[in-house]
């Protein structure tokens, strides 16, 4: 920047530049700065407007759902024995289960062999519910850690594994099947190994330490003729009962009693979580719109939207659901708006509808005119992607873009202004240096001339 002195004029011309364009730029700056300002103000409050929006219009579509009314839990008298796991096709009622075997993988352990026996050369075959593996071997392989390697690398491998334990003296080869059942023993097939002097027979002495089996339970009184044995390949058995998955842990002395009813707590929970959800919501809205004596109104006092949404909310809410012939309200449910805008409930009055009246109250907000269909059509509005607050943040948000350009384009604008006017000033001085030059030459030689005619 051109840097002006002043000292032919005696004037501050650099401070005098800077004024004047401090002063063109000044209301035009605090102009965008105060929109800026308001705008982010603005864009901030939609943004927490929406955040609760969104929380509660997320607890609306969980009451909207069939599933929050139901769900279905078990009560199981000995877990010990069996868990369950519920659909929402579980019929509700009383099963009686005993465990009478569980599930087991076979285990087979070779005889002892020293760690560098050998067993022969060719094909050795483990076959498995009618797939075969096949082994080739060679001196490469032909020993424990040589087929140990080849059953775990085997890529087509129809379900066994293989590892080596230490007796103490020798080694044994341990061969698990993988999968349990009685269908999944594994056989071993040696007739295709040549066996030479000096090698051992493979399946000598070989031990069975774990007989490849089925679960067993009993549906009803195992000591009743007419109760129903089931037997399953592994322990985890799927629809013995529709909509119920037992997984078998233990073998049990006792009929294990499976009582499957609906989760009327987990509605319960639901409607409650409606509540605090709404309630957050109000608590927003309040906080964003009071006005305050003194200190004015907050960044959404007054907004049309907010007004719009607050009062499309309180009539949704005193409306009433047909169900079965007649209409229901929320306060027929414990549910009622206090003073501030919030709802209270009354947790006993609740309770007995959730426990004495829970098909009405499933139907209320659940079903396809319910209200929590109501509430989401409404939410949806204000909440989508490309409801009506998004859209009026996306404008804000497009807006301030446009005011930091416009304050770009001022401080281009500015520069411009700061180099006209220092040009003009620039010139002034050399005009007053120039005038300043020809005064002192006129003054000298007028100075001169006196000097001569007062010498003559």
């Amino acid at each position: 920047m051109l840097q002006l002195s002043g000292l032919v004029s005696g004037i501050d011309t650099q401070s005098l530049v800077n004024t004047l364009v401090q002063a063109e730029r000044a209301p035009r700056q605090a102009s965008i700065q105060r929109k800026q300002q308001a705008d982010t103000v603005e864009l901030s409050a939609l943004g927490q407007l929406q955040s609760a929006i969104n929380n509660f219009n997320t607890a609306v579509e969980k009451l909207g759902e069939s599933d929050v009314f139901n769900d279905r839990k078990a009560t199981i008298s000995n877990r010990d024995a069996l868990s369950a796991t519920l659909s929402d096709t579980a019929v509700t009622g009383s099963y009686s289960f005993t465990v009478k075997q569980l599930a087991s993988n076979q285990q087979q352990a070779t005889a002892s062999f020293a760690a560098d026996a050998t067993f022969g050369t060719g094909d050795l075959v483990f076959t498995v519910n009618g797939e075969s593996l096949t082994l080739a071997l060679d001196s490469s392989n032909n020993t424990l850690a040589g087929i140990r390697d080849a059953i775990n690398n085997a890529e087509d491998s129809p379900g066994l594994s293989a590892t080596i334990i230490n007796d103490g003296t020798n080694q044994r080869l341990l061969i698990n099947g993988t999968k349990t059942g009685e269908d999944y023993g594994v056989a071993i097939e040696t007739a295709g190994l040549t066996v030479a002097a000096g090698d051992s027979n493979f399946t000598a002495d070989l031990t069975e330490l774990q007989a490849a089996a089925n679960a067993q339970i009993v549906i009803g009184d195992p000591a009743n003729s007419d109760s129903i044995t089931i037997n399953h390949n592994d322990n985890s058995i799927e629809g013995v009962v529709d909509g119920v998955t037992l997984e078998l842990k233990e073998v049990s002395t006792t009929p294990v009693t499976v009582d499957v009813a609906l989760d009327k707590a987990g509605s319960e929970r639901a409607i409650k979580d409606f509540v605090s959800a709404y309630n957050e919501l109000t608590n927003t809205v309040n906080s964003l719109t009071r006005f305050t004596e003194g200190q004015g109104g907050s960044a959404l006092t007054g907004d049309a939207t907010v007004r719009s949404l607050v009062s499309s909310l309180r009539t949704t809410l005193s409306d009433g659901v047909e169900v079965n012939g007649q209409t229901l309200r929320l306060a027929e449910f414990g549910i009622k708006t206090a003073t501030d805008g919030t709802l209270e409930v009354d947790s006993s009055k609740l309770s007995d509808a959730v426990s004495e009246n829970f098909s009405s109250l499933q139907n209320f907000f659940s079903g396809d005119n319910g209200f929590g269909n109501k509430l989401t059509t409404l939410l949806d509005r204000y909440d989508a992607s490309n409801g009506i607050v998004k859209e009026r943040m996306d404008r804000l948000d497009t807006g301030l873009k446009d005011l930091t350009r416009e304050l770009e384009d001022l401080d281009a604008r500015m520069e411009q202004v700061q180099k006209y006017w220092e040009g003009r000033f620039l010139a002034m001085e050399q005009a007053m240096a120039q005038f300043n030059s020809t005064s002192s030459w006129l003054t000298n030689n007028l100075n001169n001339l006196g000097n001569r005619n007062n010498s003559n």
